[in-house]
């Protein structure tokens, strides 16, 4: 029997683009033609929420490459995630993940 992994923490909306290249990524929104810019740490932390299925594995996975305390990182993954959703970045049912 195949136990299929959990989805994805994050998913983002069919118009949007990351790409997470030289450290500071950015998301291209193809609807509107705007780019949203990330810093360092908001790229680790989108790459790791479009990677694993739980906030406990995206932040255990974060604590390996940056030196946080964990509720801190926690609180950084849910207040980027609230953000892109304001931006309408996320897949609709991705809106109230964290």
């Amino acid at each position: 029997m195949t136990v299929n992994p959990a989805p994805p923490l994050l998913r983002l909306a069919d118009h949007a683009v990351f790409d997470p290249t030289d450290e500071a990524g950015v998301i291209l929104d193809t609807r509107k033609d705007v780019y949203l810019a990330l810093n360092a740490t908001a790229t680790l932390m989108l790459g790791a929420a479009l990677r694993f299925g739980t906030v406990e594995e995206v932040v255990a996975h974060l604590g390996e490459l940056v030196e946080a305390p964990t509720g801190t990182l926690e609180a950084g993954v849910t207040t980027l995630a609230h953000q892109l959703a304001q931006h309408g970045l996320l897949a609709p049912a991705e809106e109230g993940r964290p």
